[in-house]
């Protein structure tokens, strides 16, 4: 073949895989809006502590389990990322990340992120929930805007401002 012949094969080559790739910059558009992924969770100093904080995912975790992750987060999630649910004597139900818990009281902080400490005397039951909180996107979420928000996931290394 001639150099030409392979720079046009080689062309092509790239192209599809760019497309078969994801884009970081749609996935980062994903990530704030149609994935809503910013309702929970946290880069630098932008979204809420609800769940994860994943400024330094992209440290922390390979391409393929982020994929994991968001098609199928109940394999994987950590007993600190569980919700726990804490109902009162009067039947009032919350629920949230579990933060600390001794033989007098238990605190969470629930999902407007506001502090919450219970008396162990005014519980009338609690512990964690069995769900994942986080939903998994395989239906949600197209194959190409998947591999976006993987894209985008796996370049955050620290970001400090965003």
């Amino acid at each position: 073949m001639t150099q030409r012949v392979l720079f046009v094969l080689l062309l092509i080559s790239l192209a599809m895989w760019a497309q078969e790739g994801g884009s970081a910059e749609r996935g980062a558009a994903i990530f704030d809006g149609k994935g809503a992924c910013i309702s929970c969770h946290r880069v630098g100093n932008k979204g809420t502590r609800i769940g994860v904080d994943l400024t330094d995912i992209g440290e922390l975790r390979e391409h393929d389990a982020l994929e994991k992750a968001l098609l199928d987060p109940a394999t994987e999630v950590q007993l600190a990322n569980r919700r726990y649910r804490v109902v009162t004597s009067d039947g009032t139900a919350h629920t949230g990340k579990l933060l600390n818990q001794d033989t007098s009281s238990i605190q969470i902080l629930d999902e407007k992120e506001v502090l919450r400490s219970f008396a162990r005397s005014e519980v009338r039951e609690n512990g964690f929930i069995a769900t994942p909180p986080m939903p998994s996107y395989r239906n949600k979420l197209a194959a190409q805007e998947i591999k976006d928000l993987v894209a985008y996931l796996s370049q955050l290394k620290g970001v400090t401002k965003q």
